[in-house]
């Protein structure tokens, strides 16, 4: 019989929304994030939260400020080109999924030309881990059927690596490929994953150059976040 006790449902129910709402620290959060890359459950019950946590915003009213305002703003941030919405929204680094959620929610009216047909679903995340310095934001675009991710701080162990998983419940980790070097990167998610982009997480491990071998991560978890719904 072994040893190690077993964890009472409802523990993991508050361990995974306190995952969740950031609350947790220090080891605890270490050990959490490592779970998001062994244990499905885990991982859905995590992103099951902040799906429950983004909806809070639902009901905020849209407010448009004053277009002077905007204008003065674009052309600081962006002064030589045309940004879309989703480039816009890096403006915002290092909140919560749940505050990211509320500012794409006030900034859409504003932001986006008069779409041509209903909008996709849009889903980000902010990822990072307790012990690394690597901390990336994640803006799921379900139109492009890709990933933008903007590297906000840390890198790569020296000789190594940094690629990227989608984890579903259910499933064993699955590579979405080794990311090039740069701040802002495009990966491309696969299309059968697509029916199932609101129950993603995404890690990043670091990995010997050319990848993971056979595919399956060997590395620590570097950085990892459950996607909520902008």
């Amino acid at each position: 019989m072994s040893d190690t006790p077993i964890t009472p449902p409802e523990d993991d129910d508050l361990l995974a929304a306190e995952m969740a709402l950031g609350l947790l620290e220090g080891e605890d959060r270490a050990a959490a994030r490592a779970r998001l890359m062994q244990d499905r459950d885990f991982a859905r019950r995590v992103a099951d939260w902040q799906e429950r946590f983004v909806a809070m915003t639902d009901d905020i009213a849209p407010v448009a400020p004053p277009a002077k305002l905007r204008r003065a703003l674009m052309a600081r941030l962006f002064p030589a080109r045309q940004v879309p919405l989703l480039q816009r929204l890096w403006l915002w680094q290092g909140v919560s999924v749940a505050a990211l959620a509320t500012v794409a929610f006030l900034a859409l009216p504003m932001l986006r030309e008069p779409p041509m047909q209903p909008p996709a679903e849009v889903y980000a995340t902010r990822m990072a881990a307790e012990d690394s310095a690597l901390e990336l934001l994640a803006v799921m675009d379900m139109s492009r059927g890709d990933i933008a991710l903007r590297r906000v701080s840390g890198d790569a162990p020296a000789g190594r690596v940094l690629e990227l998983w989608a984890i579903l419940p259910d499933r064993a980790p699955i590579s979405l490929g080794v990311l090039p070097e740069g701040e802002v990167n495009r990966v491309a998610l696969p299309a059968d994953l697509a029916p199932e982009a609101a129950q993603i997480t995404l890690a990043i491990t670091d990995e010997p150059p050319g990848g993971a071998p056979g595919g399956v991560p060997t590395g620590e978890v570097m950085a990892a976040g459950a996607v909520g719904e902008l």
